[in-house]
């Protein structure tokens, strides 16, 4: 099988939930993980052992991201000293994994502006450009001129995907959101809508040598976790 064309997709739901400072979550939070006080995270895998089986590599062309709905964050209270109301949303896929909630973490909070400001696969980042088949970064902020609370509008929007290809038998799908905001008390509301991420490309046999030196690629990056 050479030159075949294929559509791989990752699924994450919605989290629409309230605050609970009991349960320190938002409630239901519907398969989603809590990585930090304001750091929420979805993941999942796309197996491809079947096409490394057979020795294929994938060769992305173009990538998508469907998220209908919107985006809200209506905390109860803003304290006059840190007014700031805001989400931050990652959507990743990468072929090396991001290792449990600490690793999550880090990558949310080397993210925001504040300390660093620095996205997946930049100068100063640990994560291999070249490893991410898919990124997105996007940035809302509340806007109260549209009559709906807690309505968040898209301020910044940035890809940081290499489109590089891999053989990997396995990708790993991330979609991480922090919310902007000083403290959570019971009652705030959050709203993320589900989202299908998707990668077009081509699946192709190359010559040995060159498979091989790919496949030693991927080994050397997934250890370096």
């Amino acid at each position: 099988m050479e030159n075949t064309e294929r559509r791989i997709t990752a699924l994450h739901p919605s989290l629409v939930g309230t605050w609970d400072n009991a349960a320190g979550a938002w409630t239901p939070f519907n398969g989603w993980q809590q990585a930090g006080a304001s750091v929420y995270y979805h993941e999942t895998q796309i197996d491809l052992s079947g096409y490394a089986m057979d020795s294929l590599t994938f060769f992305p062309n173009s990538v998508g991201l469907q998220d209908p709905g919107i985006y809200t964050f209506l905390p109860q209270v803003i304290l006059p000293e840190a007014p700031q109301q805001g989400l931050i949303v990652l959507d990743i896929i990468t072929s090396v994994p991001i290792i449990g909630a600490q690793g999550i973490l880090d990558v949310a909070q080397t993210q925001k502006p504040f300390p660093n400001n620095t996205g997946l696969g930049m100068l100063g980042s640990t994560h291999e450009f070249e490893t991410i088949l898919f990124g997105m970064f996007r940035f809302f902020t509340a806007n109260t001129n549209i009559p709906y609370p807690g309505y968040c509008q898209l301020e910044r929007s940035q890809r940081f995907d290499s489109g590089e290809p891999t053989a990997a038998d396995k990708l790993y799908c991330y979609r991480i959101v922090s919310t902007l905001q000083q403290d959570l008390i019971d009652g705030d509301f959050l709203q993320i809508p589900a989202c299908r991420q998707l990668i077009a490309g081509v699946m192709s046999a190359e010559p040995d040598l060159v498979y091989m030196q790919r496949l030693k690629r991927s080994y050397e990056l997934a250890n370096q976790v």
